[in-house]
């Protein structure tokens, strides 16, 4: 049963459940069993590239990198889900359907690790960002997206709420980071920071290329970096910014899909008590695991 329905200041869910585990997985209204077990039941290729993340955490970014990376700096040639599938939307056949004879089928999910299609050859990018900006990120998506999650009238109160519940799409941010920061060294996947790539983007993008394979990073290299300069470029805010083919869906004028592309921006949106509530919940969820001080070397204060 869709969880809100009819409040139009309160995004609507609904709960589906993996079978196995009993666990249950919040995604936006109109999600059905069948859309997620379809998702489930995915087998991962050896070749596959999987691109992970919570929500709103730089995922576009992230899939315009690792497509620019593979495909010699050639740009996604039409709207993103037609080339870079999102499994929990496109489900299995749609996936298996994307033509891999040639460039590595690259998969997007917002999948925690538990649920992922695992392969010990196919390749995991988990990206994550502080949760304020994460946060902030997430409450201007439901609002572009407003009639997915049946609510006009949003309010940022209400949305952190359940965001601090985990009563949001894909439950908890912490819990999500936990989880796939226990798996940073797993030999096939790569953990990455939203903040990192703003404050040294060349970097990463070669040590994004290095965990893709040698020869990728080596042909980045090639002709003084030719190639690692273009896709600098193609990959900027203001360039992506400038194209339509992130979402298939439309939103108000006011509401770009890529918005600010920055760090910091919840000193705009948050009071200095919601701004300490999400300090606060990382601080506890992450002093086992470390992740409290993932952006303890950033100014974000």
């Amino acid at each position: 049963m869709a969880m809100n329905e009819g409040d139009q200041t309160v995004p609507t869910y609904v709960k589906l459940k993996e079978h196995e585990s009993g666990l249950e997985v919040h995604f936006p209204d109109g999600f059905t069993q069948s859309d997620f077990n379809s998702a489930l039941s995915y087998r991962a290729k050896d070749s596959d590239v999987f691109v992970c993340s919570y929500p709103k955490t730089g995922t576009t970014w992230l899939q315009n990198i690792v497509w620019l990376i593979l495909h010699n700096g050639e740009e996604i040639p039409g709207k993103l889900r037609g080339f870079i599938p999102m499994l929990e939307f496109d489900g299995r056949e749609h996936t298996e359907s994307i033509d891999d004879t040639e460039f590595p089928r690259i998969i997007k999910t917002h999948f925690s690790h538990m649920f992922v299609p695992k392969n010990p050859k196919a390749k995991y990018l988990y990206i994550t960002r502080n949760p304020k900006d994460a946060f902030v990120s997430y409450y201007f998506h439901v609002k572009g997206f407003s009639k997915l999650y049946k609510a006009d009238e949003v309010e940022i109160s209400t949305l952190l709420r359940l965001y601090m519940k985990g009563e949001v799409e894909h439950n908890s941010y912490f819990n999500h980071v936990n989880e796939w920061y226990a798996h940073r060294n797993d030999p096939n996947a790569i953990f990455l920071l939203y903040e990192d790539m703003k404050q040294d983007t060349r970097n990463v993008i070669l040590k994004i290329a290095k965990f893709l394979g040698d020869k990728y990073e080596e042909t980045l290299m090639l002709e003084n970096g030719k190639l690692l300069e273009k896709i600098v470029k193609l990959s900027s805010f203001s360039h992506m910014k400038s194209k339509t083919i992130w979402h298939n869906n439309k939103r108000p004028h006011d509401l770009p899909f890529i918005r600010k592309g920055t760090t910091g921006d919840w000193k705009n949106h948050l009071t200095p008590e919601q701004a300490a509530a999400l300090d606060n919940a990382l601080a506890e969820y992450g002093k086992e695991s470390g992740i409290c001080h993932l952006w303890d070397r950033f100014n974000l204060l």
